[in-house]
């Protein structure tokens, strides 16, 4: 009951809301004709404009009429047909406003007329303001303004509302009179003499109240009115209707707890027998895990037999490396008390890799294994055959008595296997040509135990790859002299790295109109416990083959830039300070960002460093070295191009390339004075970059003529021994004070 009358309150205080917005338009259109009291013919015609248009606006009201105090019409929107109408409507209103003091005269409305075509019209009297006729010193004068309310157009408003089934809207008269009437979504005109005189007793603006309409069906209406509204909303339901809906309501609820408390009993039994299920499967558990922890023991014994029976290559049926180890080592422990000769042999299949990656890994351990099965039957049985990993295999040759009894063995195997190879696939047969190449270490005159003959094996193997492949070499202390030392900077340049034993040497660049100073190339050295000073030469080869050029790299950039960030505290007037940058880095779409870190980390500007790069940074892909040197130009830094005229780039490339400076490989400078043709050529490469908005340095100087001849030629820049040999960051500071570097 209280939700239906919550909803009702709504809907009245919704319909009352808009007639009194109706209500207020018509005394704004009262306010309008105010003008129309003076009896000037063109007041009453701007008046007539100014209602036409606002009754246009508005298509509740459908039709107006001016009156004066009189009830005398001054002008109408009626039709000539509806004037007989109006004047009998205005005859009608004569004696009930005679009865009404002029000062309590508010809206009025009427019944509507008994003509068909205008029932649902409703008649609004509305008193006009009293208008001064100020310019004609006139007494002022009052008048009313008739509007014809359009009841059909306002309630077709509220039809598509979703009312109660039994509900209804009322709009009545000041006196209880139902002006019309809405039973759900059909709208009807009840008789004239219909009254609610249960409401009109009632003096609150608002209410609720069980009344009895003519269906005699006790009802509960809420009602609506208010000061100067002429009109009352009563919103009205059947009281049986709502208490059906109740029921229905009950018996609906009723039924879900029903069905509530069903399911939850379900549920619970549904859980106990859950839980007692879970109860026994958790003890069957308990049960199957003891069994598995015995059975896990036993596999772990099994798995530990396994690994030792694990001695044989999957795919060849050869010794494995580890297996191979030990029976060479075994043998070795018996050759030491023996006058017989042991040779130990290491062979790589020749473009093994080409064949995997063409035919496919399947083909590729098809021919393992026809080498695996060639290498077994051409050895003896006392002969330990094994494979070390992927196309390299090795062979214990054992208790030989002279050494020259391997050079016969060596060439049959060399020549066994380069015999071409049938590999089957499916339905294809490839017909595969390969050679071995053949590294031979002797035992003890090579090597005392086994890591030291396959060290020397492998070394061996790898000169016959050198020489051409397809053969077979003995190993020889004069074939490398320098592994290793070179093996040794090899392991600990990761750790040379990390443990700042390098530095960097520093080479002034020297202008060659005035000598000044103008900038430094930056050089790496690796300052070696052991080795003393080493060279970029003997390690920077070791960083790209292991991977480390890139960390490499990086520490050079930062040390360059805490070189810089110091100089810049001690006051002196920096130069920007180069540095190479290997391609890998130029891959790296973040180097840009990280170089900005850098900048930012140690508090110097972009133009104090200035980036060199070498024509090898300039192979595919090359849009993405473009988009990083560009990001770098970007930030302020010079591009300078190293070794300019020893690789292979193409001057459409450089022209595309955001590069600021050439410098000149030092071939072309050794050969000035010894060739026409390479002074021609500096000349012209010299021209070339000037037309190209580029400076040119010229590295390697070392004599006077050559300094002379660049100079003459327009060479920007000069650096060399002539000039200054690479320093440390001391003497190079000194030199950075004195600011002019005259030639030695």
């Amino acid at each position: 009951m209280d939700n239906a009358r919550t909803q009702q309150t709504g809907l009245a205080a919704m319909v009352h809301e808009s007639l009194m917005q109706a209500v207020e338009k018509g005394h704004l259109m009262a306010l309008a004709a105010a003008e129309a009291l003076g009896d000037e013919t063109q007041a009453v015609l701007r008046t007539r404009h100014r209602l036409l248009t606002m009754q246009a606006a508005d298509r509740t009201f459908v039709r107006y009429a001016v009156l004066d105090e009189g009830l005398e019409l001054i002008t109408s929107s009626a039709a000539p047909s509806d004037m007989a109408a109006q004047q009998s409507l205005l005859q009608a209103l004569r004696p009930r406003l005679a009865q009404m003091p002029l000062a309590s005269r508010q809206a009025l409305v009427m019944l509507p007329a008994e003509d068909a075509n205008q029932a649902w019209q409703v008649p609004l009297l509305l008193p006009i303001p009293a208008y001064v006729q100020a310019a004609a010193g006139l007494p002022r004068s009052e008048g009313y303004l008739l509007l014809t309310m359009d009841m059909a157009y306002f309630l077709e408003l509220y039809r598509d509302l979703d009312l109660r089934q039994g509900s209804s809207i009322h709009l009545l008269g000041s006196d209880g009179t139902v002006l019309v009437e809405m039973q759900g979504d059909s709208l009807s005109l009840p008789p004239s003499t219909r009254r609610l005189p249960e409401l009109a007793q009632y003096h609150a603006d608002k209410g609720h109240q069980q009344i009895r309409l003519a269906d005699q069906q006790p009802r509960l209406a809420t009602w609506r009115r208010s000061v100067g509204m002429p009109i009352t909303v009563v919103i009205s339901q059947e009281l049986r209707q709502l208490r059906a809906e109740h029921r229905s309501n009950s018996q609906r609820i009723w039924i879900l707890l029903t069905v509530l408390t069903a399911i939850t009993v379900l549920a619970a039994l549904a859980l106990t027998r859950a839980l007692g299920r879970q109860h026994s499967l958790f003890q069957a558990l308990e049960a199957a895990h003891g069994q598995n922890q015995t059975l896990i023991a036993q596999l772990e014994q099994e798995k530990t037999r396994a690994l030792e029976l694990a001695a044989c290559d999957h795919l060849t049926g050869l010794h494995n490396r580890r297996m191979f180890s030990e029976l060479v080592a075994s043998h070795l422990a018996l050759a030491r008390r023996s006058r017989k000769h042991y040779a130990l042999l290491y062979l790589d299949l020749d473009r093994f890799k080409h064949i995997n990656d063409t035919l496919g890994h399947h083909v590729g351990d098809q021919l393992l294994q026809a080498v695996a099965q060639r290498l077994r039957a051409q050895v003896r049985g006392s002969d330990i055959v094994g494979r070390m990993g992927g196309d390299e295999f090795a062979l214990l040759v054992t208790a030989m008595e002279h050494m020259g009894d391997m050079e016969p063995l060596a060439a049959k195997l060399l020549d066994c296997l380069s015999q071409p190879y049938d590999i089957t696939e499916g339905m294809v047969c490839h017909r595969l040509q390969v050679s071995p190449s053949m590294g031979i270490a002797f035992f003890p005159r090579d090597g005392h135990d086994v890591d030291t003959l396959c060290r020397h094996a492998d070394a061996a193997m790898y000169a016959s790859k050198k020489a051409g492949r397809g053969r077979y070499t003995y190993y020889d202390t004069g074939l490398n002299p320098s592994d290793g030392r070179s093996w040794q900077l090899e392991c600990e340049l990761a750790q040379a790295i990390a443990g700042n034993q390098l530095v960097l040497h520093f080479q002034p660049k020297v202008r060659l109109d005035d000598c000044r100073i103008e900038g430094f190339e930056a050089l790496v050295r690796w300052q070696h416990p052991q080795f003393g000073l080493v060279y970029p030469g003997d390690f920077i080869g070791l960083a790209e083959k292991n991977g480390l050029i890139v960390e490499l790299g990086n520490w050079v950039i930062r040390a360059c830039c805490r070189q810089a960030a110091a100089w810049r505290r001690q006051g002196l007037d920096t130069v920007p300070i180069a540095f190479n940058v290997s391609p890998l880095q130029l891959r790296d779409a973040a180097f840009p960002t990280r170089m900005a870190t850098y900048l930012m980390e140690y508090g110097i500007r972009a133009c104090d460093l200035e980036v060199e790069i070498t024509e090898s940074c300039l192979v595919e892909p090359l849009d993405l070295a473009v988009r990083v040197l560009s990001q770098l130009e970007g930030m302020g830094m010079r591009i300078g191009l190293d070794d300019f005229g020893t690789g292979f780039s193409s001057l459409s490339q450089i022209r595309s390339l955001p590069i600021d400076t050439i410098k000149l490989d030092r071939s072309f400078v050794d050969d000035i004075r010894s060739s026409p043709e390479a002074g021609v050529l500096v000349t012209s490469i010299i021209t070339l970059a000037h037309n190209l908005k580029m400076r040119v340095v010229a590295e390697g100087v070392e004599l006077r003529d050559q300094l002379v001849y660049l100079k003459t030629a327009g060479c920007d820049v000069a650096q060399g021994y002539i000039l200054s040999r690479p320093v440390p960051a001391e003497e190079a500071q000194r030199l950075l004070c004195h600011g002019v570097l005259e030639p030695a």
